[in-house]
């Protein structure tokens, strides 16, 4: 195991997102926060000093890895992360993120290393844009004569308030577990970093925002799209359909593959991706401390 903390030299940086590439669907916000330099980076290395995974650690405590041989070489990477996490400072840990096997491979070398459970976990299906697979036409179910009231776009902060509207109900409805309480503050923050790089989009009908959505995690070849979020009585209208269009074209347009991940249960979004062109092609999972 090596620890490379935030700021290694730029041949370490290349060496480990060169790893990463193949993988990067799986784990667009650990390529993301690297390329930040915002988070610890840490390796699993073989023999020959060669890369076999990758996870962070972030100053919040949170762990995003690349393990890709979780499964096969499960015995192996266990006792490794295990010997590891027994020395290693995980009294601020908060979540550990990632590909499902991954997740599941690090959460147990953290409980024979800590004897640390998570307090809760959750699954999804990640989901990757397929160009050609999208339905035909906007999406758009409303009466002719109103097209002209709808657009959509990036963005200002001028928007911040309606925005955040919308971004506590989208939290309370889809990410807040039982357990787990809205933190406006920490909320506004994000959401604030998010429109300050252009990360953030809606749809509008006559001059108000009736659905949002952001890339929260860009690569070097994809981006994660997530937040999505339609006012309730809004809904069934098309308009997220609308939105998620017009993100996918733009970002495909600059050479960007378009990931993202649901829960399985939610058949509502699922039905609503595959409509814009989206298919699953693995699982993930958020486990919180």
């Amino acid at each position: 195991m090596l620890s490379l903390g935030k700021n290694p030299k730029a041949a370490v940086i290349d060496a480990v997102v060169k790893f990463l590439l193949p993988y990067e669907k799986n784990c667009v916000s650990l390529v993301d926060r690297i390329g930040r330099r915002e988070v610890g980076i840490f390796c699993i290395l073989g023999s020959s000093r060669e890369i076999l995974g990758v996870f962070s650690y972030s100053s919040g405590g949170q762990i995003l890895h690349c393990i890709p041989d979780s499964v096969r070489r499960y015995d192996e990477y266990l006792a490794l992360l295990r010997i590891y996490f027994s020395t290693f400072d995980l009294s601020g840990l908060f979540s550990v993120i990632g590909d499902e096997s991954g997740t599941n491979l690090i959460l147990s070398a953290i409980y024979l290393a800590t004897r640390k459970l998570p307090s809760s976990s959750q699954s999804f299906l990640l989901m990757e844009h397929i160009p050609g697979t999208e339905s035909a036409g906007s999406g758009l179910k409303i009466r002719d004569g109103r097209m002209r009231s709808v657009c959509a776009g990036t963005c200002s902060i001028n928007l911040l308030d309606p925005l955040m509207v919308l971004q506590e109900s989208y939290e309370r409805e889809e990410v807040l577990l039982d357990n787990q309480r809205f933190n406006p503050l920490a909320s506004k923050f994000i959401m604030k970093k998010a429109i300050s790089e252009n990360n953030v989009y809606a749809a509008f009908f006559d001059n108000r925002i009736v659905a949002k959505g952001a890339i929260n995690a860009t690569g070097l070849n994809c981006v994660q799209l997530g937040g999505v979020f339609t006012v309730p009585s809004f809904r069934k209208n098309g308009f997220a359909e609308f939105l998620i269009k017009r993100i996918v074209a733009e970002k495909r347009a600059a050479g960007k593959r378009v990931v993202l991940f649901v829960k399985p249960k939610n058949i509502a979004a699922r039905t609503l991706y595959k409509r814009c062109g989206f298919s699953d092609f693995g699982t993930f999972k958020i486990s919180y401390y």
